[in-house]
């Protein structure tokens, strides 16, 4: 409540500038309305929606759609697209107009049908008939325009594909040669058919050595028999079985045992060294030769390998034992038979070698063999898709594909729309209020001055001892109120400021005081004149001090000479009793005297002290009128010689900032403030309708 309180202080305070913006805004918008001319208004209806020959055709489903917002209405760019400069510079151009296009599309309105996919389409214009053409003009273009814009964009897209399809045939044409090279590379058939026979392959082939091997060992153990029974290796009855089928090697064999055994029979009879021994063992040395020679002969081809077997000795010991050539036949076959099962074996392990290695990589190619499948797949598909979008483009660029339908086209109107006088009228007025109460706050906020009685409160912070009203007269001189109108209610006011003056510095004798103020013409001069009044009204005497050396005026209000005063006391060029006039029962003023060049330094003197002490002791208060805080320091220099200063603020003259300063000075001077008069205040805002007249 306090706040809008506030706010009408605010614009009561301000009433003349705002009344004026307010009258101002009223009065155009009056003058607008008379003058101006009837306006119509011409609307018409386009309806949103998918176009049904795609639908029905099944050719360009996706051509045309209209993208909806999250409401499910149409979205915002078709509104913006009707009121878009280009279409508004067509249709100008199509009817011909003159008119500039922003002042156009500022007669144009576009509003979407709530919960619905219509447009409503306004225009206004002085012309009826134009109105309407320009609605129904626009629409047509916009349909137009929306005609153009699909088949402008499925003309794009087929352009688009049509570059596009090369380089997907190409790619699938590389995709299906890389498979095949891949094929032909790794010799692929059929990977999963490969790997199943690969399995029963490798089995079959486990099974055949395994079975080898089992042979090998039975004809191994067959050898080992043979060889436990005559003591002899296979190759030394493979070379004895060779000499027995030989006659020329059996003749010298034959010749060679004989020999052996003459030498025998003479070796029981005769000593090593007889000739005839000598000459057996010759011989027998001749036929080893021979037989030598017989069996390298026997063995062209297998020397190296039975080298250490082709002993004479041997031989003859082997035929002594009666080895038959049968069993070294059979010695024979079983060996190659051992032979035969090794190479075998061999082969059959570099064949599973092979199989494995290639079941080792089968997985690796199937896996490669899916990936270029997956290639050619998937770039089929491409291609298909983009062939059968292509050709479906063909047949759809040829299609009058559009998303707007004409609802209802634009008549001409037959009268004006109504209400605009009143919504001239209705503006202006809201218009003056608002500006009105921008101005009024906008003065406030830059206006520095006290507004009100509690902000000078607030920014004192010292004791309140009274307000006192306002009061004018015709003479530009202030008026004694107190004097001339004592049952007034500014007089009142006056006797509760000494009053107040009195009881709130009870703790402290009071006959000497200083007024002051912050700043000039806050009326401190005419409180002080009445405030000796009614000081003196109670029988005391009074004596009223004008102080104010630069700017006098207590010799103006009291009408008096100014010849004597203050200043001439100080220079000792008069003494009191001469200087002082009665003006009133008990009350006498002591003007300021001749005027001085350095007032400073005549109220900082010892004489100034003197005069104060003398006042003090022949009158029951003293009154001393001094200059404002922020003119001059003699309020301060008074200050520290009286009792205390009574501080004089008016609302709407001082500012905060001189307040402020004024404070300062006091408080950093050390001056005794009895307390604050605020001056200028009607008495009804302060006394809380307590009837005045009647006092």
């Amino acid at each position: 409540m306090e706040e809008h309180l506030q706010y009408w202080t605010i614009l009561k305070r301000r009433w003349l500038p705002t009344s004026i913006v307010f009258g101002l805004l009223l009065i155009l918008s009056i003058v607008k309305t008379v003058i101006e001319t009837p306006v119509y208004q011409a609307s018409g209806q386009l309806v949103l929606k998918k176009n049904a020959t795609s639908s029905l055709t099944g050719v360009g489903n996706q051509l045309g759609q209209l993208e909806s917002s999250v409401s499910g209405r149409p979205l915002g760019t078709e509104v913006a697209v009707l009121r878009s400069l280009p279409l508004a510079e067509r249709t100008i151009k199509a009817l011909r107009l003159n008119i500039h296009p922003l002042v156009f599309l500022k007669n144009l309105q576009v509003r979407n049908l709530e919960n619905t996919d219509i447009l409503e389409i306004y225009y206004t214009d002085t012309d009826p008939r134009k109105a309407s053409e320009i609605i129904n003009t626009l629409m047509r273009i916009y349909i137009e325009n929306d005609i153009n814009a699909n088949r402008a964009q499925t003309k794009s897209a087929r352009d688009f594909i049509a570059q596009q399809l090369p380089l997907r045939k190409a790619a699938l044409q590389v995709a299906e040669k890389n498979l095949q090279y891949f094929k032909q590379q790794n010799r692929v058939l059929d990977l999963k058919a490969e790997a199943s026979s690969s399995v029963g392959i490798l089995s079959e082939l486990d099974r055949q050595v395994a079975a080898t091997r089992s042979d090998l060992a039975s004809q191994t153990a067959r050898m080992e028999s043979i060889k436990e029974l005559f003591g002899v290796s296979p190759q030394e009855a493979v070379v004895a079985g060779f000499v027995g089928e030989s006659p020329s090697t059996t003749l010298v064999l034959g010749q060679l045992q004989e020999t052996q055994q003459k030498i025998e029979l003479l070796r029981l009879r005769l000593t090593d060294n007889h000739p005839t021994v000598i000459n057996l063992k010759e011989e027998e040395a001749v036929l080893k030769k021979q037989l030598q020679q017989r069996i390298e002969q026997s063995f062209i081809g297998s020397a190296g390998r039975l080298n250490q077997e082709k002993n004479p000795e041997k031989i003859v010991q082997l035929r002594g034992q009666g080895l038959q050539q049968g069993i070294l036949g059979n010695y024979a076959s079983i060996e190659a038979e051992r032979l035969s099962l090794h190479v075998r074996l061999k082969a059959l392990a570099e064949v599973i070698k092979s199989y494995r290695q290639r079941a080792n990589t089968l997985p690796q190619l199937e896996l490669q063999q899916r990936q270029l499948e997956r290639e050619i797949t998937a770039t089929d598909s491409n291609y298909q898709s983009l062939l059968a979008r292509y050709q479906e483009l063909q047949v759809a660029e040829n299609l009058q594909v559009s998303n707007a339908l004409v609802v209802t086209p634009a008549l001409i109107p037959g009268v004006p729309i109504k209400s605009r006088q009143y919504i001239n009228l209705l503006q202006g007025l809201i218009g003056g209020l608002v500006l009105a109460g921008l101005t009024a706050f906008m003065l406030e906020k830059f206006d520095k001055t006290i507004k009100t009685t509690k902000s000078a409160r607030d920014l004192l912070d010292y004791t309140l001892l009274g307000y006192i009203p306002p009061f004018t007269n015709d003479n530009p001189i202030p008026e004694l109120i107190v004097k001339n109108k004592p049952d007034s209610p500014v007089s009142e006011a006056f006797r509760m400021l000494q009053t107040n003056l009195r009881v709130f510095n009870s703790k402290q004798p009071i006959k000497v005081i200083v007024v002051s103020s912050a700043v000039p013409k806050e009326g401190k001069s005419t409180i002080a004149a009445n405030l000796a009044i009614s000081i003196s009204q109670l029988g005391r005497e009074v004596l009223l001090v004008d102080a104010d050396l630069r700017n006098p005026s207590q010799h103006k209000i009291w009408e008096m000479a100014n010849e004597l005063g203050l200043s001439n006391v100080l220079k000792s060029e008069s003494d009191l009793e001469q200087a002082v006039i009665e003006v009133a029962p008990n009350l006498e003023v002591l003007a300021s005297g001749e005027m001085t060049h350095n007032p400073s330094a005549l109220l900082d003197s010892s004489q100034m002290a003197i005069f104060i002490a003398q006042a003090a002791q022949k009158y029951d208060f003293v009154i001393i009128d001094s200059p404002p805080l922020t003119v001059a320091a003699d309020a301060t220099i008074l200050g520290k010689l009286v009792n205390g200063i009574l501080f004089v603020v008016r609302p709407g003259v001082a500012d905060a900032d001189s307040v402020s300063l004024s404070k300062e000075l006091l408080e950093k001077a050390d001056q005794n403030v009895l307390g604050i008069a605020i001056n200028g205040v009607k008495a009804n805002q302060q006394y809380s309708g307590y009837n005045m007249s009647s006092m």
